[in-house]
């Protein structure tokens, strides 16, 4: 179920990624890397949450080259090195989206919000892209239960 968009203000996030090219459908790899890099690095401690991000338009882009990271929110005293990256996400105004269930719904999602709401909404982005906020772990409830959050930055 895709809910509806409410704006709200969204606390600071800082994340550690590992870059993914390809179809997003495909990101479950790149965070398998990133699972991968927190265990040799002992670094779960500072694992807050999971996210992703994604770059392009998946209806402008051919599929070899969208661009995503797979994420882990982290907590400030987290090392950051290759092949992570750190990213930022400014506390503030977000237009945020829920989605409840399978993953599959998330490009409608994203249409929902890019397309329908924001044209509409007289409100301006940050120069940001949206990031989805994963609130359970696909490994612990049925698919039906899984709850992502989309999250514009506005201004």
């Amino acid at each position: 179920m895709i809910g509806e968009v409410t704006i709200r203000d969204v606390a600071a996030v800082r994340l550690a990624g590992i870059a993914h090219r390809g179809a997003y459908e495909d990101l479950e790899e790149a965070f398998g890397r990133l699972v991968n890099v927190f265990e040799e690095g002992l670094l779960w401690r500072h694992v807050l949450g999971a996210a992703a991000i994604g770059y392009d338009n998946p209806r402008v882009t051919p599929v070899d080259k969208l661009r995503s990271d797979a994420c882990f929110i982290v907590s400030e005293g987290c090392p950051i090195v290759a092949p992570l990256r750190e990213i930022h996400y400014p506390e503030g105004r977000y237009a945020v989206l829920e989605v409840t269930g399978s993953y599959r719904q998330l490009p409608q999602a994203y249409a929902k919000l890019g397309d329908e709401w924001y044209p509409a909404s007289g409100e301006t982005h940050r120069g940001l892209v949206a990031y989805e906020v994963y609130l359970n772990n696909p490994e612990e409830v049925p698919e039906r239960e899984l709850r992502t959050e989309i999250r514009l930055p506005l201004t």
